[in-house]
């Protein structure tokens, strides 16, 4: 019976590292013996009988804090293998760990050279492969942890604090790929930019606090009403812009109408009590035919909304201006 247990000291010698272990072509002993060991400091393993796995679109390698492979066949194809896979996105900073027989030593040289940071003979125990990897494993899940971190400060560099939505920088971004999807499919892509009218008394009459409940309150009221491919984003104080996927002028304005209407109809809820507030709204739409550039989406939008301050407020306004109001095709939208 082969015996799996692992020492104790082991178990200390690694910081409780996160992430998993990928151990491809198993057929050295060695590699089949060291999955306990593996799972006892804390790394999931997961085994695969190719190379192929390393280039295998479903694997995340952002997730590896580790790799063994098990030397299978000609150098020169597995030199190339591993790396495409240092070419994968995540993959740099993964550790690769080759075990193989004598063929595999001679070739340290090609295969260090192709990514590998450790090549180690068959014959070796799984308690010694645990020491000598363990310095490399730690390397791997701060690798991990540090990429994840980087990842999770810029996504939240990109959401506002205030209300959880994508903020302006986030929004011009997605206002950047809607316009080039609608460029290359044809399709009209429009934008609503909205403000709360007269916020500053909001906060002059009720305290910044009670703004800022309004502010949360309108954000979530937009993020139910948006569909799934839609973007919202709070652009800065209380201006917020939605854009909207295949949406012509006509339904595009309708949209703004049905915000409009219900903010007429429906309280915020503050702590002195209901407050019923009103906005204005700026629409525009860029369509196939013609010039398709964020500058003339959001930039008429923007127009649009300043032209309805202008015009007495709590209105929807669409620019370019038309000599005949868009017409509102039978829609479903917001409804």
């Amino acid at each position: 019976v082969m015996n799996t247990s692992v020492p104790q000291a082991y178990r200390q010698d690694l910081l409780s590292p996160l992430g998993s272990v990928l151990v491809v072509r198993p057929l050295w002993p060695v590699l089949r013996r060291v999955a306990p060991f593996l799972s006892a400091e804390g790394y999931q393993v997961e085994e695969s009988s190719s190379w192929s796995k390393l280039l295998d679109a479903n694997l995340v390698c952002a997730e590896l804090s580790g790799v063994f492979l098990g030397e299978h066949g000609p150098a020169d194809e597995e030199a190339e293998i591993i790396r495409r896979f240092r070419e994968r996105d995540g993959a740099a900073g993964v550790p690769i760990i080759l075990v193989g027989g004598m063929n595999a030593l001679l070739r340290t040289a090609k295969f260090r050279s192709a990514g590998v940071d450790l090549v180690v003979p068959a014959d070796i125990s799984p308690e010694r492969l645990m020491e000598k990897v363990a310095p490399l494993f730690h390397y791997g899940a701060l690798y991990r942890s540090m990429r994840n971190s980087n990842r999770s400060l810029r996504e939240q560099a990109m959401l506002d604090d205030l209300t959880g939505l994508p903020n302006r920088k986030r929004f011009s971004l997605d206002a950047a790929r809607h316009v080039e999807m609608a460029r290359r499919i044809g399709r009209p892509l429009s934008c609503i930019i909205m403000d709360i009218d007269d916020f500053k008394k909001v906060n002059e009459q009720y305290g910044q606090e009670a703004g800022n409940s309004v502010i949360r309150q309108l954000a979530a009221m937009m993020n139910r009403a948006r569909r799934t491919y839609d973007s919202v984003a709070r652009l800065g104080g209380d201006e917020f812009a939605w854009l909207l996927v295949d949406v012509d002028p006509g339904q595009a304005v309708h949209a703004a109408e049905r915000i409009q209407g219900f903010l007429r109809e429906n309280a915020f809820d503050l702590p002195p009590g209901p407050v019923l507030l009103t906005a204005t709204f700026g629409v525009s739409t860029v369509s196939p035919g013609v010039e398709l550039t964020v500058e003339h989406l959001v930039g008429n939008a923007d127009r649009a909304l300043y032209w309805g301050k202008e015009t007495g407020k709590n209105v929807v306004r669409f620019y370019p201006t038309k000599k005949e109001n868009p017409v509102v095709t039978a829609d479903t939208y917001l409804s």
